[in-house]
Order: C-alpha cells, then structure tokens, then sequence
C-alpha cells in the first residue's frame, strides 16, 4: 500500500473524512509491506500484511465481497487486455487513482500503474474464506502502483468521496451504484464488462454519460459539472 494513500481513505465504520494514520512495520519504496491502518476517531484498525489493506473480514463483507467465485486472473491477463482497459479508463500516461474490482481485472493492475506517472491502481480482492491471505503480490507491482484492498463492505467503500480517476468492475454489479458515484470524481470514468440488461437501466438512470458501449463493456463518463460530497 502507498504510504500516501492513507490520506484519502476514511473509514468505512464511523464514514469521518478524516483519512486513516498508518503505522508501518516494513516498507518498500515507501510502500507499506507490513503495518496496520488506524482511524483517529472511532480507533479501529486495519492491518496490512503482505502489501494488502484487510478491511472487514466477517461472513456478510466476505459474502458480499466483488469478484468472489471468479476465474483465476493469471489465466486472462494479458498486455493488450491491460493496455484496452486503460485507455476505456481514461487513465494512459497520467497521474490518478483507480479501482478494479475483483481478481480478473486486477490482474491487469501492474501494467496499468506503470503506464502513468504516480497512477495508483486499488485493486479489491475477494477474501479466500478460510482466513488465509490472499496470493502474494510481487513487491515490484506494489513498487509500480497497485494497493490491494480485501474484504471491504460494499455498503460503504472506504475511499474519500471525490477521489477516484476510473472505476472498472465486471458484471454483474455487485456494488451500489451510489457508492461509485460517491467516489469517483467529475470526469471518471466507469467501465463495466458484460453489463446486464438490468445494470444498463439502472447506469442509463446514473450521472454517468454513455461514452462508448458494445456488445463486451460500457463506458461512461461522470459529468464535469457534478460536485462531490
């Protein structure tokens, strides 16, 4: 996890924008290997082992975690793939922040963080259930940009509102679209593979704005003019 990161995730208990202290215990290239994330107000903590922020790791979060039950991601990683999704991202030779949710299209996340200047690409990973770790990320992806996030609640993600560059997911969408909207900021995008016909009514009644869409992904677009909580 970026070190710096901290300062635009909150709390997904208390919901303060107040950001979370770490406490690092290892670190590389001012990235936390082993620590821990603590909120100043209402004192939970986080840890963080092997690179990844452990967020809520009881039965309803592990359930309800996006991605679970997914092909393994190595199988379908691929550089074109990776380079396809940055550029619907928006995200190609930039700095920024962008979340891929679930193990298939996090498998894309190193290459995408290398593509820009400080792009930190916050993959959310599915808790394995048997209370074991998630498979180890190389410490030069973590160098490179990707800050694995397990087992936050969906109900309340825990990034500062307004923070997000692009947002990918697969369908179907296991999030709220209000929590999306919520983080991400004027001019994010937000891609969906494979959209349902249910998701396109419930992304065509969004503020986001089709931008581009076929028969594998849609594309939209947060309106310039929206202000951010």
């Amino acid at each position: 996890m970026f070190l710096e990161l901290a300062e635009v995730l909150d709390c997904p208990d208390c919901g303060a924008s107040a950001g979370l202290v770490a406490f690092v215990e290892r670190a590389e290239s001012r990235r936390v290997v082993e620590g821990r994330l603590g909120c100043p107000l209402c004192e939970i903590e986080v840890p963080i082992r092997r690179g990844t922020m452990r967020f809520d790791l009881s039965d309803v979060a592990r359930r309800a975690t996006p991605g679970a039950g997914t092909a393994d991601p190595a199988r379908e990683a691929s550089p074109e793939a990776a380079m396809r999704l940055a550029a619907l991202l928006g995200v190609s030779d930039r700095a920024g922040m962008v979340v891929l949710l679930g193990p298939r299209l996090a498998a894309h996340a190193a290459a995408i963080a290398r593509l820009g200047d400080r792009l930190e690409a916050i993959v959310w990973l599915p808790d394995p259930g048997d209370g074991s770790p998630p498979a180890t990320m190389a410490v030069e992806d973590l160098v490179a940009g990707v800050d694995p996030l397990l087992g936050a609640a969906p109900r309340r993600w825990p990034i500062r509102s307004g923070a997000l560059h692009g947002i990918a997911l697969a369908a179907p969408m296991a999030l709220q679209l209000s929590e999306i909207t919520r983080c991400a900021r004027p001019g994010a995008r937000l891609v969906v593979e494979a959209p349902t016909p249910a998701d396109l009514d419930s992304l065509a009644a969004s503020e986001f704005a089709e931008i581009a869409s076929d028969a594998t992904v849609w594309v939209g677009e947060r309106s310039q003019g929206v202000a951010t909580a």
